[in-house]
Protein backbone atom coordinates (compact mmCIF):
# COMPACT_ATOMS: atom_id res chain seq x y z
CA UNK A 1 0.00 0.00 0.00
CA UNK A 2 1.46 3.44 -0.72
CA UNK A 3 1.63 6.65 1.43
CA UNK A 4 -1.13 7.93 -0.33
CA UNK A 5 -3.18 5.21 0.30
CA UNK A 6 -2.78 4.99 3.57
CA UNK A 7 -3.01 8.67 4.13
CA UNK A 8 -6.52 8.74 2.44
CA UNK A 9 -7.40 5.28 4.76
CA UNK A 10 -6.74 7.51 7.71
CA UNK A 11 -8.54 10.24 6.72
CA UNK A 12 -11.93 8.01 5.97
CA UNK A 13 -11.67 6.75 9.44
CA UNK A 14 -11.38 10.37 10.84
CA UNK A 15 -14.47 11.35 9.33
CA UNK A 16 -16.29 8.07 10.00
CA UNK A 17 -14.99 8.38 14.20
CA UNK A 18 -16.38 12.26 13.65
CA UNK A 19 -19.60 11.05 12.23
CA UNK A 20 -20.15 8.33 15.42
CA UNK A 21 -18.78 10.79 17.99
CA UNK A 22 -21.39 13.49 16.43
CA UNK A 23 -24.04 10.79 16.91
CA UNK A 24 -23.11 9.78 20.20
CA UNK A 25 -22.95 13.63 21.55
CA UNK A 26 -26.03 14.16 19.86
CA UNK A 27 -28.18 11.52 20.90
CA UNK A 28 -26.82 11.64 24.38
CA UNK A 29 -27.18 15.10 25.53
CA UNK A 30 -30.06 16.14 23.58
CA UNK A 31 -31.95 12.59 23.93
CA UNK A 32 -34.70 14.44 25.32
CA UNK A 33 -35.27 16.58 21.78
CA UNK A 34 -34.55 13.49 19.75
CA UNK A 35 -38.09 13.77 18.19
CA UNK A 36 -37.91 17.12 18.00
CA UNK A 37 -37.66 18.35 14.49
CA UNK A 38 -35.02 20.92 15.58
CA UNK A 39 -32.74 18.15 16.80
CA UNK A 40 -32.91 16.40 13.20
CA UNK A 41 -32.27 19.90 11.42
CA UNK A 42 -28.98 19.78 13.67
CA UNK A 43 -27.94 16.58 13.23
CA UNK A 44 -28.23 16.57 9.52
CA UNK A 45 -26.30 20.19 9.51
CA UNK A 46 -23.39 18.65 11.60
CA UNK A 47 -23.48 15.79 9.16
CA UNK A 48 -23.29 18.17 6.29
CA UNK A 49 -20.36 20.80 7.84
CA UNK A 50 -18.07 17.39 9.00
CA UNK A 51 -18.76 16.07 4.80
CA UNK A 52 -17.69 19.45 3.50
CA UNK A 53 -14.77 19.87 5.39
CA UNK A 54 -13.74 16.16 4.97
CA UNK A 55 -14.35 16.08 0.70
CA UNK A 56 -12.19 19.54 1.22
CA UNK A 57 -8.90 17.44 2.63
CA UNK A 58 -9.42 14.87 -0.05
CA UNK A 59 -9.63 17.21 -2.33
CA UNK A 60 -6.58 19.00 -0.83
CA UNK A 61 -4.31 15.62 -0.72
CA UNK A 62 -5.59 14.23 -4.40
CA UNK A 63 -4.52 18.53 -6.01
CA UNK A 64 -1.63 19.62 -3.61
CA UNK A 65 0.72 21.00 -6.09
CA UNK A 66 -2.41 22.78 -7.95
CA UNK A 67 -3.35 23.96 -4.11
CA UNK A 68 0.28 25.29 -3.71
CA UNK A 69 -0.40 27.77 -6.67
CA UNK A 70 -3.47 28.92 -5.45
CA UNK A 71 -3.18 29.33 -1.88
CA UNK A 72 -5.16 32.07 -0.75
CA UNK A 73 -8.41 30.94 -2.49
CA UNK A 74 -8.10 27.09 -1.20
CA UNK A 75 -7.40 28.35 2.31
CA UNK A 76 -10.12 30.66 2.13
CA UNK A 77 -12.48 27.57 1.04
CA UNK A 78 -11.12 25.75 4.47
CA UNK A 79 -11.77 28.37 6.48
CA UNK A 80 -15.68 28.51 4.94
CA UNK A 81 -16.04 25.37 5.91
CA UNK A 82 -14.56 25.40 9.67
CA UNK A 83 -16.83 28.33 10.18
CA UNK A 84 -20.08 26.64 9.17
CA UNK A 85 -18.81 23.66 11.40
CA UNK A 86 -18.68 25.99 14.49
CA UNK A 87 -21.76 27.97 13.43
CA UNK A 88 -23.63 24.68 13.50
CA UNK A 89 -21.91 23.70 16.82
CA UNK A 90 -22.90 26.91 18.29
CA UNK A 91 -26.57 26.67 17.11
CA UNK A 92 -26.42 22.97 18.98
CA UNK A 93 -26.12 24.67 22.17
CA UNK A 94 -29.99 25.47 21.64
CA UNK A 95 -31.32 22.65 20.53
CA UNK A 96 -33.60 21.80 23.32
CA UNK A 97 -35.04 24.95 23.27
CA UNK A 98 -35.59 25.66 19.62
CA UNK A 99 -39.04 24.45 19.86
CA UNK A 100 -39.75 27.96 21.43
CA UNK A 101 -38.45 29.57 18.46
CA UNK A 102 -38.10 26.69 15.59
CA UNK A 103 -38.55 29.00 12.71
CA UNK A 104 -35.99 31.26 13.97
CA UNK A 105 -33.74 28.12 14.35
CA UNK A 106 -34.14 26.81 11.26
CA UNK A 107 -33.99 30.23 9.63
CA UNK A 108 -30.60 30.91 11.16
CA UNK A 109 -29.48 27.37 9.58
CA UNK A 110 -30.93 27.72 6.39
CA UNK A 111 -29.27 31.20 6.19
CA UNK A 112 -25.78 30.03 7.20
CA UNK A 113 -26.14 27.51 5.13
CA UNK A 114 -26.90 30.01 2.23
CA UNK A 115 -24.22 32.10 3.40
CA UNK A 116 -21.24 29.43 3.14
CA UNK A 117 -22.18 27.97 -0.23
CA UNK A 118 -22.51 31.82 -1.59
CA UNK A 119 -18.59 32.73 -0.09
CA UNK A 120 -17.58 28.91 -1.27
CA UNK A 121 -18.85 29.82 -5.03
CA UNK A 122 -16.88 33.26 -5.46
CA UNK A 123 -13.93 31.89 -3.79
CA UNK A 124 -14.17 29.24 -6.31
CA UNK A 125 -14.69 32.08 -9.29
CA UNK A 126 -11.65 33.59 -7.86
CA UNK A 127 -9.77 30.47 -7.99
CA UNK A 128 -11.04 29.59 -11.41
CA UNK A 129 -10.19 33.01 -12.74
CA UNK A 130 -6.30 32.62 -11.22
CA UNK A 131 -6.04 29.52 -13.10
CA UNK A 132 -7.38 30.88 -16.48
CA UNK A 133 -4.64 33.86 -15.80
CA UNK A 134 -1.76 31.49 -15.22
CA UNK A 135 -2.80 28.85 -18.35
CA UNK A 136 -2.71 32.56 -20.01
CA UNK A 137 0.64 33.69 -18.27
CA UNK A 138 2.05 30.09 -19.67
CA UNK A 139 0.92 30.36 -23.17
CA UNK A 140 2.71 33.73 -22.86
CA UNK A 141 5.69 32.53 -21.94
CA UNK A 142 5.52 29.58 -23.96
CA UNK A 143 5.11 31.39 -27.28
CA UNK A 144 8.05 34.12 -26.08
CA UNK A 145 10.30 30.48 -25.80
CA UNK A 146 9.01 29.32 -29.32
CA UNK A 147 10.43 33.06 -30.69
CA UNK A 148 13.56 32.10 -28.81
CA UNK A 149 14.33 28.49 -30.54
CA UNK A 150 12.80 29.38 -33.68
CA UNK A 151 15.89 32.47 -33.81
CA UNK A 152 18.59 29.68 -32.77
CA UNK A 153 17.29 27.38 -35.30
CA UNK A 154 17.94 30.48 -38.12
CA UNK A 155 21.69 31.00 -36.45
CA UNK A 156 21.99 27.52 -36.94
CA UNK A 157 20.65 27.11 -40.45
CA UNK A 158 23.17 31.19 -41.29
CA UNK A 159 25.77 28.23 -39.62
CA UNK A 160 25.60 26.04 -42.88
CA UNK A 161 28.68 26.29 -45.78
CA UNK A 162 26.20 28.05 -48.14
CA UNK A 163 25.87 31.15 -45.70
CA UNK A 164 29.84 30.84 -44.61
CA UNK A 165 29.80 34.84 -45.87
CA UNK A 166 27.08 35.60 -43.32
CA UNK A 167 29.01 36.43 -40.63
CA UNK A 168 27.54 40.11 -40.01
CA UNK A 169 23.46 38.13 -39.99
CA UNK A 170 24.30 35.46 -37.55
CA UNK A 171 25.46 38.55 -35.58
CA UNK A 172 22.00 40.29 -36.38
CA UNK A 173 20.51 37.01 -34.76
CA UNK A 174 22.57 36.88 -32.24
CA UNK A 175 21.88 39.93 -30.72
CA UNK A 176 17.96 39.22 -32.10
CA UNK A 177 18.23 36.04 -29.33
CA UNK A 178 19.40 38.00 -26.96
CA UNK A 179 16.78 40.83 -26.91
CA UNK A 180 14.63 38.28 -26.73
CA UNK A 181 16.19 36.18 -23.84
CA UNK A 182 15.85 39.16 -21.91
CA UNK A 183 12.39 40.49 -22.56
CA UNK A 184 9.61 40.79 -19.92
CA UNK A 185 8.25 36.83 -20.97
CA UNK A 186 4.81 38.39 -19.57
CA UNK A 187 3.21 39.74 -22.76
CA UNK A 188 0.30 41.87 -22.55
CA UNK A 189 -3.09 41.02 -24.06
CA UNK A 190 -2.40 43.59 -26.75
CA UNK A 191 0.88 42.08 -27.68
CA UNK A 192 -0.05 38.68 -28.19
CA UNK A 193 -0.82 38.47 -31.32
CA UNK A 194 2.43 40.79 -32.45
CA UNK A 195 4.71 37.77 -31.13
CA UNK A 196 2.45 35.35 -32.81
CA UNK A 197 2.91 37.11 -36.42
CA UNK A 198 6.80 37.24 -34.66
CA UNK A 199 7.18 33.43 -34.30
CA UNK A 200 5.48 33.00 -38.05
CA UNK A 201 7.82 35.26 -39.64
CA UNK A 202 10.58 33.39 -37.87
CA UNK A 203 9.49 30.20 -38.85
CA UNK A 204 8.75 30.99 -42.66
CA UNK A 205 12.22 32.65 -42.52
CA UNK A 206 13.92 29.97 -41.36
CA UNK A 207 11.83 27.39 -43.70
CA UNK A 208 12.71 29.51 -46.90
CA UNK A 209 16.44 29.84 -46.12
CA UNK A 210 16.56 25.38 -45.15
CA UNK A 211 14.83 25.39 -49.07
CA UNK A 212 16.96 27.48 -50.68
CA UNK A 213 19.52 25.37 -48.69
CA UNK A 214 18.76 21.90 -50.04
CA UNK A 215 18.31 23.54 -53.69
CA UNK A 216 21.70 25.20 -53.95
CA UNK A 217 20.32 28.56 -54.43
CA UNK A 218 22.20 31.44 -53.36
CA UNK A 219 20.79 33.42 -50.39
CA UNK A 220 19.84 37.02 -51.25
CA UNK A 221 21.52 38.97 -48.45
CA UNK A 222 20.37 42.21 -48.77
CA UNK A 223 16.49 40.81 -48.45
CA UNK A 224 17.62 38.54 -45.48
CA UNK A 225 19.11 41.85 -43.65
CA UNK A 226 16.20 43.72 -44.19
CA UNK A 227 13.99 40.68 -42.89
CA UNK A 228 16.08 40.59 -39.86
CA UNK A 229 15.88 44.46 -39.10
CA UNK A 230 12.12 44.39 -39.31
CA UNK A 231 12.38 41.43 -37.23
CA UNK A 232 14.43 43.28 -34.93
CA UNK A 233 12.51 46.68 -34.76
CA UNK A 234 9.40 45.02 -33.95
CA UNK A 235 10.77 42.69 -31.19
CA UNK A 236 12.36 46.10 -29.62
CA UNK A 237 8.97 48.06 -29.90
CA UNK A 238 7.41 45.38 -28.32
CA UNK A 239 9.93 45.76 -25.47
CA UNK A 240 10.05 49.32 -25.22
CA UNK A 241 6.00 48.68 -25.29
CA UNK A 242 5.91 46.63 -21.90
CA UNK A 243 8.75 48.37 -20.37
CA UNK A 244 6.36 51.45 -20.34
Amino acid sequence: MTTKQSNFLILNAIYLICIVVTSVVSFTIFNDAVGSVAFWINLVASYVAITAIWIYVRYIMRNLEQVKRFVPGYTALGVVAVMYLLCVVFYSLFTSIAHLSLRLFTLAHIVTLALALILCGIILIYIRNMQRQEAGVQTKMVTLQQIEKALQQLHHTLGNPLTASMDEQRRDVISLIELVRYSDPITPDSLTYNDHQVLLDIELLNSELANQYTSGEGINSERLAGQLSQLKYRLTERKSTINR
